[in-house]
């Protein structure tokens, strides 16, 4: 899957608008490692496994202890690493063109 660029200069940009607002966001804005549990369909500890291994990227900060990375580090990640996402938060992949 690719990341579809104009889908996702759309997404940054809602996300900017949201942060000018009160309230929560809409869109998650970075992701966890339970997060990265449902993005992927893998089993609870296999998030843990891949960055006690270091084969996640850096994260881009913690939030109470817990490492957090940018949805648009891990789309990148996947992308690079062949993973599959099959849940998609920001609706911005697009099918392989070989598998369409």
């Amino acid at each position: 899957m690719k990341v579809n660029q104009g889908k996702l200069k759309a997404v940054t940009r809602q996300i900017a608008a949201d942060l000018m607002k009160p309230g929560p966001l809409e869109l998650p804005v970075t992701v966890g490692l339970k997060e990265l549990v449902r993005m992927f369909g893998v089993k609870d500890n296999t998030p843990y496994q891949w960055r006690s291994k270091g084969q996640l990227p850096k994260e881009d900060g913690e939030l109470s202890n817990n490492p957090q990375w940018k949805l648009a580090t891990i789309y990148a990640w996947a992308e690079d690493t062949n993973r599959t996402i099959v849940w998609d938060p920001w609706d911005v992949l697009e099918p392989d063109e070989a598998a369409a």
